[in-house]
């Protein structure tokens, strides 16, 4: 009785095919950890947090009851929105987030501060938010901490 097993050069394309199919599977689950990259300015739109630059006034009672935020941009980056913090002796605690228009280079725009009427410390820091662009679609991107304005309430 004579035993036959696969030839092998079926068994060569098997384990190439195998192979390849794994190598699909694992791309396909790794991509899923790395995002898309935003730019803006055609660099990473991080980068771009670097040339925000504008002025903060902070009224309280210009939306009665709630506290109104003017802007004036001053520099070279469009700025979508912004996340105004409470910044205290101990924490900094994120009280609003604003993004209803893009304010311009050089122009400025006034916003309520829809459900802020009290600010607990004497601190706020207003960081903007800017809009970076990827293959499908614009994204927003808030800026650290460290490129807020502060204000006193």
């Amino acid at each position: 009785m004579k035993k036959r097993g696969v030839s092998p050069v079926i068994a060569t394309v098997l384990l190439i095919a195998v192979v390849v199919i794994l190598a699909i599977i694992i791309f396909l689950w790794a991509s899923g950890f790395v995002g898309e990259r935003a730019e803006k300015f055609g660099s990473a739109v991080e980068l771009s947090c670097d040339n925000t630059n504008f002025e903060v006034g902070l009224v309280e009672y210009g939306c009665d009851p709630n506290y109104q935020l003017d802007i004036l941009n001053k520099g070279n980056v469009p700025l979508y929105g912004f996340v105004v913090k409470e910044k205290g002796s101990a924490d900094v605690k994120v009280k609003t987030s604003v993004d209803k228009q893009t304010i311009t280079t050089g122009s400025s725009a006034q916003f309520c501060l829809d459900g802020v009427s009290t600010f607990d410390e004497t601190e706020a820091v207003v960081i903007p938010v800017i809009l970076g662009q990827t293959e499908s679609g614009k994204v927003k991107h808030t800026c650290g901490d460290q490129f807020g304005v502060a204000t006193s309430t």
